[in-house]
């Protein structure tokens, strides 16, 4: 059950695409270790999926952006994202060590129109916060139901289908009171939206010169309004974005492919391999021919 990826999947519009999204029971078990000079990059970029994802951080500290909010998480601490939530995760110090669930919300709710779909899930889900902060001091209830269906994932005993059900119908319930003090999301929002349509369009077009004029004018706005919003929304501008978004592609592309590096390159957008090898060792700290063999040994 436990899924160990070194690089997120995501589809054209930046949703994350998750192995087993196909079964009947739509859960997936994340458990990673980042120690202190790992080839890996610090930031997971900003992605979203149509699960609710539960994460704990046992080990480090973790900075998560949601929406045009962020919030530092510390060992011990924990969150639960909301469905469709624009997110990212930045490793801010040392080594760090996160565990998450990601899961349909319909594990919970049962059959469309089900009390538990209709009063508990389904508001939630839509009228809900899109980012809830869980501490020890205050939360131990989460931590246990947390810790109970990690160990039940692990496990996978005959009917630990049910039991994880339970552990997090518990976890959304005391989702539910903790957002009743905290300010709804709105599903809706339009500048989200468009934010999420520009990624589609970066993403199909990624191995293309792209200037901010381009992104803006698919996102029907001006330059200006455009740096705005991926400062708000991504923390970061339209350029920094995509120079991350390319060498990110190619760090996937090093690792589980035998393509050659100026191939790579090209295919992601950079205009010769020598300056795709300058940015690649400033964001990770290896030539890519270096991050290749790293990763391989």
């Amino acid at each position: 059950m436990i899924n160990y990826r070194p690089h997120m999947q995501l589809d054209g519009q930046r949703r994350e695409v998750l192995e087993n999204s196909s079964r009947h029971f739509d859960l997936t078990m994340l458990d990673s270790t980042r120690e202190s000079g790992m080839i890996r990059s610090p930031v997971i970029a900003p992605h979203w999926h149509r699960q609710l994802e539960v994460f704990f951080l046992p080990k480090g500290i973790v900075q998560v952006g949601v929406g045009d909010k962020t919030w530092q998480l510390k060992a011990g601490e924990g969150c639960l994202i909301n469905s469709g939530a624009l997110h990212s995760f930045t490793y801010l110090e040392g080594p760090t060590q996160y565990r998450s669930f990601l899961f349909d919300p319909g594990i919970v709710a049962g059959a469309p129109g089900s009390v538990f779909d209709t009063d508990y899930v389904r508001p939630f889900v839509e009228e809900g916060p899109a980012f809830l902060p869980f501490t020890p001091a205050g939360d131990s209830a989460f931590f246990d139901a947390f810790r109970e269906t990690f160990r039940l994932c692990h496990e996978e005993s005959p009917g630990y289908e049910l039991a994880v059900r339970w552990a997090l119908s518990r976890i959304l319930f005391l989702a539910k009171q903790k957002g009743g003090v905290l300010p709804p999301r709105k599903v809706t929002d339009e500048q989200e939206a468009r934010i999420k349509a520009m990624l589609r369009w970066m993403e199909e077009h990624i191995s293309e010169p792209i200037t901010v004029y381009d992104i803006a004018r698919y996102g029907n706005i001006c330059a200006r309004t455009c740096q705005k919003a991926f400062q708000r929304y991504l923390h970061c501008s339209p350029t920094e974005y995509l120079q991350r978004r390319r060498i990110s592609a190619a760090a996937q592309r090093l690792s589980f492919t035998d393509d050659p590096i100026t191939a790579i390159a090209l295919d992601c957008g950079f205009s010769s391999p020598s300056y795709f090898t300058k940015c690649f060792k400033a964001e990770m700290g290896y030539s890519p021919k270096e991050y290749r063999a790293a990763f391989l040994s």
